[in-house]
């Protein structure tokens, strides 16, 4: 399977190449918006040893912790299965065990993401966290993350 982002029209030009050198028949599936950008990965990653630096917890904790609170609830307003397998499997752990799951066993949260979902979710860590003082870095590249301005201002 082959996948390709078009996000201008020199990509689109190059898609129109290749699929006209693809031997028929053959089928193809179109999504609107993108993939969750690397520049966002990369910066939530970031996000989190700046967390755990500024506030002595552990990263992985930090990483669970934000997956928990922020990801969970983008996805599962989303996705009705997703919400009905958490409510079966998440919500009748504690807090502290639903930690320790999306910890220790990976859950995927963040990397079943879109990029708006994404953005969403890094709009939530964002604010919780500088609200409490803490610095996060905020990249000049749009694609990573481009907090919302503050509405009083």
């Amino acid at each position: 399977m082959t996948i390709r982002a078009v996000k201008n029209t020199d990509d689109l030009a190059l898609l129109k190449v290749y699929l006209d050198q693809r031997k028929r028949p053959f089928t193809v599936d179109v999504t609107d918006g993108r993939d969750r950008s690397a520049e966002q990965n990369r910066l939530s990653q970031k996000w989190y040893g700046e967390i755990a630096e500024q506030t002595g917890e552990d990263r992985e904790d930090v990483r669970a912790r934000c997956k928990l609170k922020y990801g969970l609830p983008i996805l599962m307003e989303s996705s009705e299965a997703f919400r009905d397998l958490c409510r079966r499997r998440i919500k009748p752990l504690s807090h502290a065990e639903r930690i320790e799951v999306i910890r220790d066993f990976d859950i995927p949260i963040t990397r079943l993401m879109n990029v708006t979902q994404m953005s969403q979710y890094m709009d939530y860590v964002f604010q919780a966290h500088v609200e409490f003082g803490i610095d996060l870095t905020v990249p000049e590249d749009k694609f990573a993350y481009a907090p919302k301005k503050d509405k009083a201002a």
